[in-house]
């Protein structure tokens, strides 16, 4: 997995976000606004001797980019993504500078990047992650959204069962199915020779 996140003047989410990620990550990108202030490279420094001490094997980048220019910011970020062809990534967007982060996502969905954004609950009680899949993902027609209704209401149902509860002809119930498998809205599992269909955590935000 590949980590990226913005940096202001408090190292404090970065090294959290670090810590829910020590596994399985291999490369961090740390991104800095230029020009960057006394307290901004003091929180770098702090994340680097972070790294350097608990993440054994983490490549640390360090990249800065001018905020109040957004076409060349944004065009940094892609070229990120670029280097980093069907990776998965993780961006932090509780790290600060608002600017850098908006530019920072909108790279991302420009790039339909495979990962997901995650944000510090503000009684740092939790995280909550939105897949970037939700920014590009076309919307579901009434039809399939009724599908995801159903789905969700039950946990998981069979296509026959689908079709009986919805009234809609098996083969037309199929094509709607093939779209949301396609983007990933449902998924399909397959339990004592029979396959049934569940609604994703991304397809619950359709509906």
């Amino acid at each position: 997995m590949i980590l990226i996140t913005t940096l202001g003047f408090d190292e404090k989410f970065t090294i959290r976000f670090l810590m829910r990620h020590s596994e399985g990550s291999r490369v961090l990108y740390v991104i800095t606004a230029e020009p960057m202030e006394e307290r901004a490279e003091k929180a770098l420094r702090n994340v680097e001797d972070f790294v350097r001490r608990y993440l054994e094997g983490v490549e640390l980048i360090t990249k800065s980019v001018n905020p109040a220019n957004p076409p060349e910011a944004i065009k940094a970020f892609k070229e990120i993504f670029t280097k980093h062809p069907g990776e998965l990534f993780a961006i932090n967007v509780s790290g600060g500078m608002r600017a850098l982060i908006l530019e920072l996502v909108t790279a991302a969905v420009i790039s339909r990047v495979n990962g997901h954004l995650e944000i510090e609950l503000e009684n740092f009680r939790g995280v909550v992650r939105i897949p970037l899949a939700a920014f590009t993902t076309p919307p579901p027609g009434s039809e399939e959204v009724k599908i995801l209704k159903a789905l969700a209401k039950v946990g998981g149902m069979a296509a026959r069962e689908l079709s009986k509860e919805l009234g809609i002809p098996r083969s037309t119930l199929y094509k709607y199915l093939g779209n949301l498998l396609n983007n990933k809205l449902v998924k399909s599992v397959k339990y004592e020779g029979r396959v049934y269909y569940e609604i994703t955590e991304l397809g619950l935000m359709f509906i």
